[in-house]
């Protein structure tokens, strides 16, 4: 990405945060917190670290429903526990991210920490890192435009670019007093409600 287009995205990122309603802050100031609860109901549930049951919400996230999320991550650790392969186990998103929830799950962190967008996430979910940034499609679309209606956009970058976006995310949160992941939150509710009302 070009400085100029860095420099554009921050300037969006400032957008759909002070775009944001009072309760869409509030959405997105206490999401991870609620996460943060179930992946620890989950640890404690299978005797299986915080971060892991992270990493498997993580992995099971994309295009997947946040409750339907939370179903797919028990079904998978419960399958691991009871050592049920993964095609006998149904979930609600990629089938490659199945087999990428399995070995997480069995304790592959190398998988985890191949993508950067899925060891932020899930480095956020357990709180053990609130200053790296999941940077998602909903993330790049914000950077991308401020139109209240959906866009096409670029939703893949590069792992550099990745780290680019992340610092630039983390510099607009340090101007509003926000936590890097609250931010990202707080825009993720802001544009995802506007997108999918029109």
């Amino acid at each position: 990405m070009t400085r100029q287009e860095r420099t554009k995205g921050r300037a969006l990122l400032k957008f759909w945060y002070n775009e944001s309603t009072h309760e869409e802050r509030e959405s997105g100031s206490t999401w991870y917190d609620e996460a943060k609860d179930y992946a620890n109901v989950l640890s404690l549930q299978f005797d299986v670290p915080k971060l892991i049951c992270a990493g498997v919400i993580s992995a099971l996230s994309p295009n997947n429903k946040w409750g339907r999320n939370k179903i797919d991550a028990h079904a998978v650790l419960d399958a691991v526990s009871k050592g049920i392969p993964p095609d006998q186990v149904k979930v609600c998103t990629y089938n490659n991210n199945k087999y990428k929830a399995f070995s997480i799950a069995q304790g592959d962190m190398r998988i985890l920490k191949q993508s950067p967008k899925t060891y932020a996430f899930a480095r956020n979910i357990s709180g053990e890192d609130t200053h790296q940034v999941t940077i998602d499609k909903w993330h790049l679309r914000a950077i991308q435009t401020s139109s209240k209606s959906p866009k096409n956009c670029k939703t893949t970058v590069t792992p550099l670019q990745y780290r680019n976006l992340e610092k630039d995310c983390q510099k607009v949160a340090k101007k509003y007093g926000v936590e890097p992941s609250t931010l990202q939150a707080i825009v993720w509710v802001t544009i995802r409600n506007r997108w999918m009302l029109n």
